[in-house]
């Protein structure tokens, strides 16, 4: 998932109420021409004015691609470099920083799920809910973009309070176009650390850096 921000880039404000996603969208449409000059429609999530979300087409070869984006009135010309990978992690602010955009859940004796929140919001923000990791195994899930394409589940990892932790999934997040999601325990030992700060690092590239709390 990517975002171009600019002016005069769609005729009108709309989301995209439903999957599969449309390529136009608030009059604008989006077209991305990879580094082997192949042109593919990219389907749209958002539109206004001022910022187009789109979901990078599959099979979008890495390099410099050229986006041009056209909204019946103004054509207008970008460009991007494109990688295999590019994970960035989502947060509730909406920045890319704070509290994480997570969930997370707690496998009993028995296998059985129970869902454990994550964070709590207010009209002043959201912040996070301390996560008991003591007792039985709790699983978070990060949400984010850009880490499907890994090269392998091996070369995927979060680090949360400094802690380099191995992931149990990494990739797309089923029903939801574009967005990918990383599966990682939470030991034990992180009991008692408090707010820790969260980054995920796919193939080599890191992401930004998110946070959650630590009963």
């Amino acid at each position: 998932l990517a975002s171009l921000y600019g002016s005069n880039l769609a005729v009108a404000t709309a989301l995209a109420g439903q999957q599969p996603l449309p390529t136009t969208l608030g009059g604008a449409t989006v077209t991305v021409t990879d580094s082997k000059g192949v042109a593919r429609a990219a389907a749209l999530t958002f539109a206004s004015a001022a910022q187009v979300n789109f979901q990078v087409p599959s099979g979008t070869t890495a390099g410099l691609a050229k986006l041009v984006i056209s909204n019946g009135n103004t054509t207008q010309t970008f460009q991007a470099a494109i990688q295999n990978v590019a994970p960035s992690l989502y947060s509730m602010s909406g920045a890319g920083s704070g509290v994480a955009a997570a969930t997370a859940i707690r496998v009993g004796n028995s296998n059985q799920q129970t869902p454990v929140s994550v964070f709590q919001c207010a009209s002043s923000g959201c912040a996070g809910i301390p996560i008991a990791v003591s007792g039985t195994p709790v699983y978070l899930t990060l949400y984010g973009t850009g880490v499907r394409n890994r090269s392998g589940l091996g070369n995927v990892s979060a680090t949360v309070n400094g802690v380099s932790l191995p992931v149990t999934y990494a990739g797309p997040t089923p029903n939801f176009a574009g967005l990918d999601q990383v599966n990682v325990a939470l030991p034990a030992s992180l009991a008692g650390s408090g707010s820790v700060n969260v980054t995920l690092t796919v193939d080599g590239q890191t992401s930004n850096v998110v946070t959650i709390a630590i009963q």
